[in-house]
Protein backbone atom coordinates (compact mmCIF):
# COMPACT_ATOMS: atom_id res chain seq x y z
CA UNK A 1 0.00 0.00 0.00
CA UNK A 2 0.95 3.64 0.30
CA UNK A 3 2.01 3.95 3.91
CA UNK A 4 -1.64 4.71 4.72
CA UNK A 5 -2.82 1.37 3.41
CA UNK A 6 -5.01 1.12 0.33
CA UNK A 7 -6.86 4.42 0.24
CA UNK A 8 -9.39 3.26 -2.34
CA UNK A 9 -9.92 -0.14 -0.71
CA UNK A 10 -9.37 -1.67 -4.13
CA UNK A 11 -6.46 -3.98 -3.36
CA UNK A 12 -4.28 -2.06 -5.77
CA UNK A 13 -1.09 -2.59 -3.77
CA UNK A 14 2.30 -2.14 -5.36
CA UNK A 15 4.72 0.56 -4.26
CA UNK A 16 5.90 2.75 -7.13
CA UNK A 17 9.54 2.35 -8.09
CA UNK A 18 12.15 4.05 -5.93
CA UNK A 19 15.13 6.09 -7.05
CA UNK A 20 13.27 8.25 -9.55
CA UNK A 21 14.42 11.53 -8.01
CA UNK A 22 16.29 12.50 -11.17
CA UNK A 23 12.98 12.66 -13.05
CA UNK A 24 12.18 15.87 -11.21
CA UNK A 25 15.14 17.72 -12.70
CA UNK A 26 13.62 17.60 -16.19
CA UNK A 27 14.01 20.29 -18.80
CA UNK A 28 11.29 22.92 -19.10
CA UNK A 29 8.62 22.13 -21.68
CA UNK A 30 9.40 23.33 -25.18
CA UNK A 31 7.28 26.20 -26.46
CA UNK A 32 5.34 23.85 -28.70
CA UNK A 33 4.04 21.43 -26.04
CA UNK A 34 0.72 22.67 -24.74
CA UNK A 35 0.34 22.81 -20.95
CA UNK A 36 -3.03 24.13 -19.82
CA UNK A 37 -3.21 26.47 -16.79
CA UNK A 38 -3.55 24.82 -13.38
CA UNK A 39 -7.03 24.57 -11.89
CA UNK A 40 -7.94 23.86 -8.25
CA UNK A 41 -8.42 20.12 -7.75
CA UNK A 42 -8.77 20.10 -3.96
CA UNK A 43 -10.05 23.13 -2.03
CA UNK A 44 -8.61 23.96 1.39
CA UNK A 45 -12.12 23.54 2.86
CA UNK A 46 -12.34 19.93 1.71
CA UNK A 47 -8.60 19.25 2.24
CA UNK A 48 -8.62 20.44 5.88
CA UNK A 49 -6.26 23.28 5.01
CA UNK A 50 -4.51 21.57 2.08
CA UNK A 51 -5.21 23.11 -1.32
CA UNK A 52 -4.01 21.43 -4.52
CA UNK A 53 -4.04 23.01 -7.96
CA UNK A 54 -2.79 21.05 -10.93
CA UNK A 55 -2.46 20.37 -14.63
CA UNK A 56 -0.95 17.67 -16.83
CA UNK A 57 2.14 18.01 -19.01
CA UNK A 58 4.20 15.90 -21.40
CA UNK A 59 7.93 16.61 -21.10
CA UNK A 60 10.52 14.53 -22.94
CA UNK A 61 7.86 11.89 -23.61
CA UNK A 62 7.08 11.57 -19.90
CA UNK A 63 3.62 12.43 -18.56
CA UNK A 64 3.55 14.52 -15.37
CA UNK A 65 0.92 15.80 -12.99
CA UNK A 66 2.22 19.31 -12.22
CA UNK A 67 0.79 20.35 -8.87
CA UNK A 68 0.93 23.26 -6.44
CA UNK A 69 0.38 22.24 -2.81
CA UNK A 70 -0.64 25.12 -0.51
CA UNK A 71 -0.98 24.91 3.27
CA UNK A 72 -3.84 27.13 4.47
CA UNK A 73 -3.99 25.41 7.86
CA UNK A 74 -2.41 26.75 11.07
CA UNK A 75 -0.16 23.69 11.41
CA UNK A 76 2.57 21.93 9.48
CA UNK A 77 1.34 19.39 6.93
CA UNK A 78 3.50 16.32 6.33
CA UNK A 79 3.51 12.54 5.87
CA UNK A 80 2.17 12.83 2.29
CA UNK A 81 1.24 9.89 0.07
CA UNK A 82 -0.79 9.68 -3.14
CA UNK A 83 -2.83 6.99 -4.86
CA UNK A 84 -4.99 6.88 -7.99
CA UNK A 85 -8.14 4.86 -8.42
CA UNK A 86 -8.34 2.56 -11.43
CA UNK A 87 -8.92 4.69 -14.54
CA UNK A 88 -9.53 4.50 -18.28
CA UNK A 89 -5.87 4.84 -19.27
CA UNK A 90 -4.27 2.79 -16.48
CA UNK A 91 -2.43 5.82 -15.07
CA UNK A 92 -0.46 5.29 -11.85
CA UNK A 93 2.14 7.43 -10.02
CA UNK A 94 5.64 6.48 -11.18
CA UNK A 95 7.27 7.78 -7.97
CA UNK A 96 6.46 8.40 -4.34
CA UNK A 97 5.21 11.82 -3.26
CA UNK A 98 8.25 13.13 -1.34
CA UNK A 99 7.13 16.52 -0.08
CA UNK A 100 8.37 16.60 3.53
CA UNK A 101 7.08 19.42 5.74
CA UNK A 102 4.72 21.99 4.23
CA UNK A 103 4.66 25.02 6.54
CA UNK A 104 1.55 27.16 7.14
CA UNK A 105 0.94 29.75 4.38
CA UNK A 106 3.56 28.10 2.17
CA UNK A 107 3.28 26.54 -1.28
CA UNK A 108 5.37 23.94 -3.03
CA UNK A 109 5.46 23.10 -6.76
CA UNK A 110 5.62 19.39 -7.44
CA UNK A 111 5.82 17.37 -10.67
CA UNK A 112 4.75 13.77 -10.24
CA UNK A 113 5.71 11.44 -13.12
CA UNK A 114 2.95 9.09 -14.25
CA UNK A 115 3.06 5.69 -15.95
CA UNK A 116 0.29 4.01 -17.92
CA UNK A 117 0.76 0.40 -16.78
CA UNK A 118 -1.81 0.29 -14.00
CA UNK A 119 -5.26 -1.30 -13.63
CA UNK A 120 -7.88 -0.10 -16.12
CA UNK A 121 -11.50 0.80 -15.38
CA UNK A 122 -13.68 2.82 -17.73
CA UNK A 123 -14.42 6.26 -16.28
CA UNK A 124 -17.04 8.82 -17.25
CA UNK A 125 -15.73 11.13 -18.58
CA UNK A 126 -12.98 8.92 -20.00
CA UNK A 127 -10.19 11.22 -18.75
CA UNK A 128 -11.38 11.36 -15.15
CA UNK A 129 -8.72 10.52 -12.58
CA UNK A 130 -9.85 9.88 -8.99
CA UNK A 131 -7.06 10.76 -6.58
CA UNK A 132 -6.51 10.14 -2.87
CA UNK A 133 -3.93 12.16 -0.93
CA UNK A 134 -2.97 11.17 2.59
CA UNK A 135 -1.25 13.46 5.09
CA UNK A 136 -1.12 13.99 8.86
CA UNK A 137 -4.72 15.34 8.71
CA UNK A 138 -6.17 12.21 7.09
CA UNK A 139 -7.11 11.12 3.58
CA UNK A 140 -8.59 13.57 1.05
CA UNK A 141 -10.37 12.44 -2.11
CA UNK A 142 -10.78 14.50 -5.28
CA UNK A 143 -10.78 14.07 -9.02
CA UNK A 144 -9.01 15.72 -11.95
CA UNK A 145 -9.49 15.48 -15.69
CA UNK A 146 -6.33 14.56 -17.57
CA UNK A 147 -5.79 16.85 -20.57
CA UNK A 148 -6.63 14.64 -23.55
CA UNK A 149 -3.73 15.94 -25.65
CA UNK A 150 -1.28 14.63 -23.01
CA UNK A 151 -2.71 11.11 -23.49
CA UNK A 152 -1.51 10.84 -27.10
CA UNK A 153 1.30 8.44 -27.96
CA UNK A 154 4.51 9.44 -29.75
CA UNK A 155 3.87 6.37 -31.93
CA UNK A 156 0.76 7.82 -33.53
CA UNK A 157 1.94 8.11 -37.13
CA UNK A 158 -0.04 5.77 -39.37
CA UNK A 159 1.52 4.62 -42.61
CA UNK A 160 -0.08 6.21 -45.71
CA UNK A 161 -1.52 3.05 -47.28
CA UNK A 162 -2.93 1.92 -43.94
CA UNK A 163 -4.47 5.36 -43.37
CA UNK A 164 -6.22 5.20 -46.74
CA UNK A 165 -7.56 1.67 -46.29
CA UNK A 166 -8.65 2.38 -42.68
CA UNK A 167 -10.42 5.59 -43.74
CA UNK A 168 -12.29 3.68 -46.47
CA UNK A 169 -13.16 0.79 -44.15
CA UNK A 170 -14.96 3.04 -41.63
CA UNK A 171 -18.47 3.84 -42.92
CA UNK A 172 -19.15 7.50 -43.75
CA UNK A 173 -22.02 7.61 -41.25
CA UNK A 174 -19.36 7.08 -38.56
CA UNK A 175 -17.49 10.19 -39.70
CA UNK A 176 -17.77 13.08 -37.24
CA UNK A 177 -17.51 16.72 -38.35
CA UNK A 178 -16.08 19.24 -35.93
CA UNK A 179 -15.30 22.95 -36.31
CA UNK A 180 -12.44 24.44 -34.31
CA UNK A 181 -12.52 28.22 -34.00
CA UNK A 182 -9.93 30.71 -32.71
CA UNK A 183 -6.99 28.71 -34.02
CA UNK A 184 -3.91 30.62 -32.84
CA UNK A 185 -1.63 29.71 -35.78
CA UNK A 186 -1.46 31.77 -38.96
CA UNK A 187 0.03 29.40 -41.54
CA UNK A 188 -0.44 25.82 -42.68
CA UNK A 189 3.16 25.13 -41.70
CA UNK A 190 2.64 26.47 -38.15
CA UNK A 191 -0.54 24.42 -37.69
CA UNK A 192 1.22 21.28 -38.90
CA UNK A 193 4.29 21.82 -36.65
CA UNK A 194 2.13 22.61 -33.63
CA UNK A 195 0.08 19.45 -34.03
CA UNK A 196 3.12 17.25 -34.65
CA UNK A 197 4.83 18.65 -31.53
CA UNK A 198 1.77 17.42 -29.61
CA UNK A 199 1.67 13.91 -31.12
CA UNK A 200 -0.82 14.50 -33.95
CA UNK A 201 1.06 13.31 -37.02
CA UNK A 202 0.96 14.34 -40.67
CA UNK A 203 0.26 11.44 -43.04
CA UNK A 204 -0.33 13.51 -46.22
CA UNK A 205 -1.40 16.95 -47.35
CA UNK A 206 -2.83 18.54 -50.43
CA UNK A 207 -4.41 21.73 -51.68
CA UNK A 208 -7.92 21.28 -53.09
CA UNK A 209 -9.80 23.21 -55.77
CA UNK A 210 -11.00 26.18 -53.76
CA UNK A 211 -7.47 26.80 -52.50
CA UNK A 212 -8.24 25.04 -49.24
CA UNK A 213 -5.36 23.24 -47.56
CA UNK A 214 -6.08 19.72 -46.34
CA UNK A 215 -4.00 17.87 -43.78
CA UNK A 216 -4.51 14.14 -43.24
CA UNK A 217 -3.31 13.32 -39.75
CA UNK A 218 -3.31 10.36 -37.40
CA UNK A 219 -3.12 10.03 -33.64
CA UNK A 220 -3.08 7.17 -31.19
CA UNK A 221 -4.06 7.32 -27.54
CA UNK A 222 -1.73 5.62 -25.06
CA UNK A 223 -4.33 2.84 -24.74
CA UNK A 224 -3.76 2.11 -28.47
CA UNK A 225 -6.98 3.64 -29.82
CA UNK A 226 -6.32 5.12 -33.29
CA UNK A 227 -8.08 8.17 -34.74
CA UNK A 228 -7.85 9.46 -38.31
CA UNK A 229 -8.25 13.19 -38.89
CA UNK A 230 -8.83 15.32 -41.95
CA UNK A 231 -8.22 19.04 -41.33
CA UNK A 232 -9.38 21.63 -43.83
CA UNK A 233 -8.88 25.39 -43.78
CA UNK A 234 -8.20 28.43 -45.96
CA UNK A 235 -4.54 29.52 -45.77
CA UNK A 236 -5.75 33.16 -45.79
CA UNK A 237 -7.90 32.55 -42.71
CA UNK A 238 -6.55 29.76 -40.53
CA UNK A 239 -8.59 30.80 -37.47
CA UNK A 240 -11.35 28.35 -38.46
CA UNK A 241 -10.37 24.71 -38.98
CA UNK A 242 -12.89 22.14 -40.25
CA UNK A 243 -12.14 18.65 -38.99
CA UNK A 244 -13.48 15.26 -40.04
CA UNK A 245 -12.75 12.39 -37.65
CA UNK A 246 -12.92 8.64 -38.17
CA UNK A 247 -12.27 5.96 -35.57
CA UNK A 248 -13.53 2.49 -34.68
CA UNK A 249 -13.78 3.58 -31.03
CA UNK A 250 -16.54 6.16 -30.88
CA UNK A 251 -16.05 6.89 -27.15
CA UNK A 252 -12.91 8.97 -27.79
CA UNK A 253 -14.46 11.45 -30.26
CA UNK A 254 -15.18 14.12 -27.62
CA UNK A 255 -11.65 13.69 -26.29
CA UNK A 256 -10.11 14.11 -29.73
CA UNK A 257 -12.15 17.27 -30.28
CA UNK A 258 -10.93 18.60 -26.92
CA UNK A 259 -7.30 17.65 -27.67
CA UNK A 260 -7.24 19.30 -31.11
CA UNK A 261 -8.95 22.41 -29.73
CA UNK A 262 -6.51 22.71 -26.81
CA UNK A 263 -3.52 22.28 -29.13
CA UNK A 264 -4.69 24.75 -31.78
CA UNK A 265 -5.97 27.43 -29.41
CA UNK A 266 -2.85 27.57 -27.21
Amino acid sequence: GMGGGDMFGMGMGGQPAQGLGNLFAVAQPTASCVVLPKTVWLTAAVGKGLQIAGTFALRNRQLFADMTFTNKAMQILNDFAIQFNKNSFGLVPAALLSIGNLLPNNSIEYSLPLNAGGPVMRMNPLNQLQIAIKNNFGVHYFSAEVSYHTLLSENGLMERKEFLSTWKSIPSENEVQVTITNCAYQTTDMIEKKLQANNVFLVAKRTVDQGMDMLYMSLKFINSVWVLCELKFTPQNTSVVEVALKTNTFDVIAGVQRALTDILQN
